[in-house]
């Protein structure tokens, strides 16, 4: 956005207020971007270029964004069960995995003499019949399945492959994750350990939850710009921020630097 009422993101202030802030807001605009539009492609009434336009974005951001308040609304959806792995090889070919059943055991069908249950997508589906992601045969729904990868503007070289599995968690994830890596210059297991916020209700006007370890100063000048907020968030609770997974590669020399998130089973190994 041309306005400068967006904060520039850098090491110094990755964990600020101003920070965290505008992440929440600007995911909430994303949220209502995909509750809007996001359907089966052969049904999508907008185009790809016009979600992720740069202007659109930019110009969306300047009309809705308050530096010192929150006023943004947007819905995400409900949670989900997942699993991933990243993979990265010797000349940075990268792959980026994610699988999910949905909701715990998924539709519940087990496909006779078969140790597992179907997914359960379908549930994705909205029952506005106006809406492009309508409930209907011959479609696919709208999912929070999203791996990840990052590469270089000038290169398309491998900068990052990544994932925050969890639901709606998936993209709050990303976002935050890619912030940290870029715009912080963090580590992959030091961005992966931050503490992390996630608009976890569905609702317009939304609880944020806030893992524990984010700083009281912080907490207190969010509630004063008028987050709704559950902070403190530990032990069992934090699998709320879903689990992430990074391999970073190292363009001059092709080092590979992974981390693997504690919030969950997991581990980085090479071989």
């Amino acid at each position: 956005e041309s306005k400068g009422l967006c904060p520039r993101i850098s090491p110094a202030t990755i964990s600020s207020a101003d920070t965290l802030h505008v992440e929440m807001e600007m995911m909430r605009l994303g949220f209502q971007d995909a509750k809007d539009h996001v359907s089966s492609p052969d049904h999508m009434r907008v185009s790809n270029d016009w979600l992720l336009s740069s202007e659109r974005i930019g110009t969306r951001a300047e009309e809705a964004f308050d530096p010192t308040k929150a006023r943004v609304q947007g819905q995400p959806f409900p949670s989900s069960c997942t699993v991933s792995f990243q993979v990265v090889d010797t000349q940075g070919n990268a792959i980026s995995f994610v699988n999910s059943n949905f909701m715990g055991f998924g539709s519940g069908i087990v496909p006779t003499n078969c140790g597992f249950t179907l997914q359960n997508r379908g549930f994705g589906f909205s029952l506005d019949p106006q809406h492009p992601n309508a409930l209907a045969g011959g479609k696919r729904p709208f999912h929070t399945i999203i791996p990840g990868i990052l590469t270089h503007a000038d290169t398309d070289e491998l900068y990052a492959t990544l994932t925050n599995m969890g639901g709606n968690m998936q993209p709050q994830g990303h976002l935050q994750l890619t912030v940290d890596l870029v715009a912080g210059e963090l580590d992959p297991q030091t961005a992966v350990d931050m503490p992390r916020f996630c608009i976890a209700d569905g609702k317009r006007d939304g609880v944020v939850s806030l893992e524990e370890g984010i700083d009281d100063s912080i907490l207190e000048e969010l509630k004063k710009r008028g987050h709704k907020m559950e902070t403190g968030l530990s032990g069992t609770n934090r699998s709320l921020f879903g689990r992430a997974q990074i391999i970073k590669r190292d363009r001059e020399t092709g080092v590979l630097w992974a981390g693997s998130d504690g919030r969950s089973d997991g581990c980085a190994m090479g071989f």
